[in-house]
């Protein structure tokens, strides 16, 4: 493979879709992309919170949960998402209720 292009393959596949997260290292190092600490994953999830993973030794080992997330969001139907939505803001004690049919 030509030199230019072989960069070229690797830096398109570590692009991410807008939307879909974003991975970092929280360090201070004047080389990050040398340095022995972990990257850190931030996304939001079914509920739209904020969520924030660390630990992962590569680029490519954080970017492939949220390529595996956002997956997951382009085949999940609409009414399935809002469902999920809103079984995610109830307290237990709030869907217990509802599944024994007492509210």
């Amino acid at each position: 493979m030509i030199l230019g292009l072989e960069r070229m393959v690797r830096d398109t596949a570590r692009q991410l879709a807008r939307g879909m997260g974003s991975f970092f290292k929280d360090c201070g190092c004047a080389k990050p992309t040398r340095c022995p600490h972990p990257y850190s994953i931030r996304f939001r999830d079914a509920l739209g919170k904020q969520r924030e993973e660390s630990g992962y030794a590569t680029p490519d080992d954080a970017i492939e949960p949220l390529t595996q997330l956002s997956a997951e969001k382009k085949t999940t139907a609409p009414s399935v998402a809002a469902a999920r939505r809103e079984l995610g803001q109830m307290t237990v004690e709030e869907y217990a209720k509802q599944w024994i049919g007492l509210s």
